[in-house]
């Protein structure tokens, strides 16, 4: 029997930059899953691992991490471990990160694809790879294994590694390195390694086609990622066994707080978050706040959030809720901040525009006339803002931004 851990998508170096102070630790964390993947692979006793593309976040990081990087896969004498540049970390020459002196200086049991080739694994047993020389292509990298599988004698297990996108209709782009859904039969492969999609996916071409996804999540969606695939051969023609095993340092897990029912949610979210505080530590958290709240009561449930998250590895509140005021709250504001009033007016009256409405009674614009095209491009022009790009999203934003300059000026 013939045993691989197929894994991809690393993208060591990410930058995280929407976490802020806290990307370091989701960078960090990366580098301990795999180091941790190459004890799994120790332990599982695999005669190889391998790594379908997208090492690195791309060509640009610095030398410090290339040489961790080359320790780690390096560390164990007793697995091979074969690595793949993808369409992040393309092997485009002098410049690319595969051209490190880390990496020129690895021991042998390190390999990298620098170009298409086959290495005997096993008697009996070939790896084929297909390596990435740029970053989007609408030409099938799997066609190069079929060339290489025909100088291959019968008789033999045939692994093929590559990366890119299985052309699935509807979720794949043309330029995005498209792979037939047949591409292992094709190329008369027992299996097809694959790496670029972060999430689990190994039905195609009759199971002889898998994407692992990203050992590590790197987005809330990715439900299906944190996984390497450990994969066993009995003999050539014969179905491989594939197996997902967890790999993942970190959860990532999102919510929703709207404040249109503001107590139940309060009530879920806080039993969610006690539910999940034993792991917080290794647990990555996200909450979206969501609805239409006076500028006081999103500061009371941010306040209460921010308490209940502190704990977590990594926490993100991401806001898109309306802030309003009341009828009390804005003559308030009109009597003590005018200037502010208007402006707020002004959002309003652009966003009814917009959106092809008027604002409503309970409105901080009400009772202001609907604007004509020419008043809200005068509106704009001096911040060189076009209309088209007020998007709900954004005209949220600047109500956000003025009710914290409010909250400003009242301390």
């Amino acid at each position: 029997m013939f045993r691989l851990i197929h894994s991809a998508d690393w993208q060591l170096g990410a930058r995280f930059a929407q976490f802020g102070a806290a990307a370091p630790r989701l960078r960090a964390v990366r580098l301990e899953t795999l180091r941790r993947t190459v004890e799994l692979a120790r332990t599982r006793e695999a005669d190889a691992l391998l790594i379908a593309g997208d090492l690195f976040e791309d060509n640009q990081v610095d030398d410090a991490l290339v040489a961790a990087t080359v320790a780690v896969l390096a560390a164990e004498p007793a697995v091979r471990v074969y690595v793949l540049p993808g369409n992040h970390d393309p092997f485009t020459g002098p410049d690319c990160v595969w051209q490190r002196a880390a990496w020129l200086k690895a021991p042998p049991h390190v390999h990298v694809f620098r170009a298409a080739g086959t290495v005997e694994l096993a008697p009996g047993v070939h790896l084929l790879a297909s390596p990435l020389h740029q970053k989007q292509s609408t030409t099938d990298p799997s066609l190069k294994l079929a060339e290489l599988a025909a100088a291959l004698p019968a008789g033999t297990i045939r692994i093929g590694m590559t990366h890119g996108s299985p052309a699935i209709e509807a979720r794949h782009k043309p330029d995005d390195f498209p792979i037939a859904l047949h591409a292992a039969t094709r190329a008369g492969l027992d299996y097809l390694a694959l790496g670029h999609w972060h999430n689990w996916l190994a039905d195609t071409d009759g199971g002889k086609m898998v994407m692992p996804g990203t050992p590590e999540p790197d987005n809330f969606g990715n439900d299906a990622s944190g996984r390497v695939a450990l994969v066993e051969f009995d003999g050539p023609g014969r179905p491989a066994r594939v197996q997902p095993l967890p790999v993942a340092t970190l959860a990532w897990r999102s919510f929703d707080f709207d404040f249109l029912a503001a107590d139940a949610a309060r009530a879920t979210l806080g039993a969610a978050l006690a539910e999940l505080a034993p792991a917080a530590a290794r647990t990555v958290v996200r909450v979206t706040l969501a609805g239409t709240a006076s500028p006081a009561a999103a500061a009371e449930v941010r306040a209460w959030l921010e308490a209940k998250l502190a704990d977590f590895a990594v926490h993100q509140l991401r806001d898109e809720t309306r802030v309003a005021l009341s009828a009390v709250e804005l003559a308030d504001l009109q009597a003590r901040h005018p200037i502010l009033a208007q402006v707020l007016a002004d959002v309003d009256r652009l966003e009814a525009f917009a959106n092809g409405t008027v604002a409503g009674a309970a409105e901080p614009g009400a009772g202001a006339a609907p604007l004509t095209l020419a008043e809200a491009q005068a509106l704009l022009a001096p911040a060189k803002v076009e209309l088209a790009a007020l998007t709900p999203p954004v005209l949220a934003q600047l109500r956000r931004t003025l009710f914290r300059t409010l909250q400003e000026v009242a301390k």
